[in-house]
C-alpha cells in the first residue's frame, strides 16, 4: 500500500511540474509582458497621449535641430532636409507638442528684404514639416529678419550661423500663451526688438 502512494503522489508531482511547465511555454512578447501601459509608457518618456515628461520635454528642446540656410536663400539644403526629418520625427511622437518656427537672417540688406526672406525660410520649413505628416495645426510661423543675431555683424562667412530657421518647442499653458499666433499657415511678422 505504501508503494502505491508513494507512485501516486510522485505520478502526481509529475503531473503537476508538466502542466506548470507547459504553462509557461508563451513567449514573452508585448501581449503577455506584466508591466502595465503607464509603466510601458512612462519607461518611455511619454504616457500614453503623446505628452512628454517634464525630462523628456527638456531634452526635446535642446535637441530640436536648426536648419541653416545659404546666404540669400530659402531653399533647403540636402542638411536642412535630414534635420527636418528628424524634426518631424519627434512632432509627430509627441501629440501634444507644437513649436514655433522662428526664420531669421544675417544682417545683409533692409529690414523690409530681411523680414520677408525670414518668413520664406520659415514656410519652407513649414511646407516641409507639412509634406513630411506633420500635422500643420502644430506648427506656427514667425519672421524676426536680422533681429535676433546668433553672430555679430560681420562677413557672409562669419554671419552663416545667423541664417537659419530655429524652433521653439511649445506644450500645454505655452500653446494657449501663444494664440495671438494662430497655427497653420498663419505667418506673424515681428518688426523691432
Amino acid at each position: 500500500m505504501t508503494h502505491l502512494r508513494t507512485s501516486s503522489l510522485l505520478l502526481s508531482l509529475a503531473l503537476s511540474a508538466a502542466l506548470a511547465s507547459g504553462c509557461h511555454s508563451r513567449k514573452a512578447g508585448p501581449e503577455n509582458t506584466a508591466t502595465s501601459g503607464t509603466e510601458s509608457a512612462s519607461s518611455q518618456g511619454r504616457n500614453t497621449h503623446g505628452i512628454p515628461s517634464a525630462a523628456d520635454l527638456s531634452t526635446l528642446r535642446s535637441n530640436f535641430l536648426k536648419v541653416h540656410f545659404d546666404f540669400d536663400e530659402a531653399s533647403l539644403t540636402a542638411a536642412s532636409r535630414a534635420a527636418l526629418e528628424a524634426n518631424a520625427k519627434l512632432l509627430m511622437k509627441y501629440s501634444e507638442v507644437h513649436v514655433r518656427v522662428e526664420g531669421h537672417t544675417d544682417s545683409y540688406g533692409s529690414e523690409e528684404y530681411n523680414l520677408a526672406l525670414g518668413q520664406r525660410r520659415a514656410q519652407a520649413v513649414y511646407n516641409y514639416l507639412a509634406d513630411s505628416g506633420v500635422s500643420p495645426t502644430k506648427l506656427t510661423l514667425i519672421s524676426y529678419g536680422k533681429e535676433k543675431p546668433l553672430v555679430s555683424e560681420g562677413t557672409i562667412a562669419q554671419e552663416a550661423d545667423n541664417r537659419r530657421a530655429e524652433f521653439v518647442v511649445l506644450t500645454g499653458s505655452d500653446i494657449a500663451a501663444s494664440s495671438d499666433e494662430q497655427p497653420g499657415v498663419n505667418v506673424t511678422v515681428e518688426v523691432g526688438g
